[in-house]
């Protein structure tokens, strides 16, 4: 089924966004209700309720309204209520662990079987968009690949069958794959998936420490005693879930994959800027050759293994054209990020 006019787009107002308690999960909520659009959210579990409407209240200095429904990735529980009545989704939920211990199903598992059990239900319930929360880790990690120099745009994927990969990229990748796969079997639902590289912005709410402010904190304080010789993009959550709300809004993006990156840098570069800040991150780069034979020992480096020494590339042009994509500069960023740790740190 296509949509009859861009009119019918517009008439997406009840929208749902999972995994309300994430960082980029507040941000899309917030920008919806800023929008005036009637949002509903999902949490694992449903005491953190009264906690993200605090946030929601404070950051937005207003009252606000939303209905918040406990349903979990793994489990059929609460979806259908979520679902129905909704206009479309906006799937951001996914776990993001920097211990990768633990059986590879356990951490792959609530990305591809939770995406199809939202999708089965979407389906259900006649929902026709989604917009669905990816990653750069679905089109940039192949060990096979030697080059030291890659450019990397939306036609590139993970490959699937690298035994290098480790369990939160594969999740990524399997999840992406196993939602354009479902819609090429059901077209009635209308895609678009959003792949932002390493999140970095203002959390609304405490900060959470894992993901991508767990990089943050491990390099503030030198929990990561080097910057290690890896490239990595970098993107302002706020610009992340702007451009969700923008594809939500633009039937040229359906069907599309859009990369959302400021730029890429070396670790050594954001440790750098970091520094400008008052921190003391570690700008000290060792050879490649010596962390690819760490990086077997470490946890926090071996997933990234393939990549060390790499000088990746982005290419947002999809994503710029289609979204209006004008990324906020990253010295923002970084320094809007370090405000926002200080803040809470001070606490």
């Amino acid at each position: 089924m296509q949509f009859e006019s861009y009119q019918e787009l517009k008439e997406l107002k009840n929208i749902l966004v999972t995994g309300g308690t994430s960082f980029i999960g507040k941000h899309v909520i917030a920008q919806l209700i800023d929008k005036e659009y009637t949002v509903r959210t999902t949490v694992r579990d449903k005491s953190k309720s009264e906690q993200i409407i605090s946030d929601l209240k404070e950051h937005l200095k207003k009252d606000i309204s939303i209905e918040i429904f406990e349903a979990d990735l793994l489990k059929d529980d609460g979806w259908d209520d979520a679902i129905k009545g909704c206009d479309a989704i906006i799937h951001v939920a996914g776990p993001f662990p920097m211990s990768y211990e633990g059986g590879e199903k356990e951490l792959t598992g609530p990305h591809e079987d939770g995406a199809l059990r939202v999708f089965r239900y979407a389906k259900e319930n006649g929902i026709k968009r989604i917009v669905l929360t990816s990653s750069v880790a679905s089109i940039w990690m192949d060990s096979t690949i030697e080059d030291t120099v890659r450019y990397i745009d939306e036609s590139n994927w993970t490959n699937l069958s690298d035994t290098n990969l480790d369990a939160y990229t594969k999740g990524k990748a399997l999840k992406e794959r196993a939602a354009w796969d479902f819609v090429a079997e059901n077209d009635s639902i209308k895609l678009t998936t959003i792949l932002p590289s390493v999140v970095l912005g203002p959390g609304i709410g405490a900060p959470v420490r894992r993901g991508s402010m767990e990089y943050m904190l491990m390099l503030i304080n030198k929990e990561m005693p080097v910057a290690p010789p890896l490239k990595h993009g970098v993107c302002d959550v706020r610009d992340v879930a702007k451009m969700h709300i923008s594809a939500l809004e633009n039937d040229k993006s359906i069907g599309k994959r859009m990369i959302i990156t400021e730029n890429a840098y070396w670790v050594k570069e954001v440790c750098q800027m970091l520094n400008k800040h008052g921190h003391k991150a570690p700008t000290f780069t060792p050879p490649v050759f010596l962390v690819k034979f760490l990086a077997n020992f470490d946890k926090t480096i071996k997933p990234v293994k393939p990549l060390l020494g790499v000088d990746v590339n982005f290419n947002t042009e999809t994503s710029k054209s289609i979204l209006g994509y004008n990324p906020i500069p990253i010295e923002q960023t970084i320094k809007d990020t370090c405000d926002f740790l200080a803040k809470y740190e001070k606490n």
